[in-house]
């Protein structure tokens, strides 16, 4: 951060300096009073395994010097591919050619702010973060893994043996074998508990 402070105090008002640093540095080295002196104008989220290995992640921070942020917004987008694949102790390379088209994109769709293709662009406000903010990870349960999970709990409340239960369960419906009245409750219990869990999560 001293680096980054030097560098903007250091040189003519108005120009444009970059910096490439972890996502939340400026969040967690008090980057805000930065923002007292020059404008973060946008910030480039780089792919997650652009430094594979290292355990960090990385943006572009790109500022003006010498003019305050006075709650200006901050533009953020993210680059999750740039189409470099990492070699094995020669680092990332195009290997498929894709680099080219993937940096002609985001030049034009970072100066024209019409990122099209892959929706990133944000509006970030410097009073809640100044980082590029991912989206929450929406978790899915499928009707399969509730109805398994319901199962399985409810074997293990009677200490019964999934693994038996299951195969003579299997029996029953593919070889109308019998099955004994104590596994036909259980059967019934969880169809019932799963009507319950279903009326009471909707």
């Amino acid at each position: 951060m001293k680096i980054v402070k030097n560098v903007m105090d250091s040189v003519p008002k108005g120009t444009k300096c970059a910096f490439l640093l972890p996502d939340k540095k400026l969040e967690k080295s008090g980057g805000k009073n930065l923002l007292k002196y020059h404008t973060l104008k946008t910030i480039i989220k780089m792919p997650e395994n652009l430094f594979f290995g290292v355990g960090i992640t990385t943006s572009i921070f790109i500022f003006e010097t010498g003019k305050p942020q006075n709650g200006q917004n901050i533009i953020g987008y993210y680059v999750e591919d740039d189409g470099l694949e990492t070699v094995k102790n020669k680092g990332r390379q195009d290997i498929r050619n894709k680099w080219q088209s993937k940096e002609d994109y985001w030049l034009k769709a970072i100066h024209d702010g019409n990122d099209y293709l892959y929706h990133t662009r944000q509006i970030i406000d410097p009073k809640n973060a100044l980082s590029y903010q991912m989206p929450d990870q929406t978790v899915g349960l499928l009707e399969k893994d509730f109805t398994k999970t319901v199962l399985e709990y409810t074997l293990f409340e009677r200490n019964i043996d999934s693994k038996e239960f299951i195969e003579k369960f299997l029996d029953s419906v593919l070889y109308d074998s019998k099955i004994t009245e104590e596994e036909q409750k259980i059967t019934i219990r969880i169809e019932k508990r799963q009507k319950n869990e279903e009326t009471k999560y909707g």
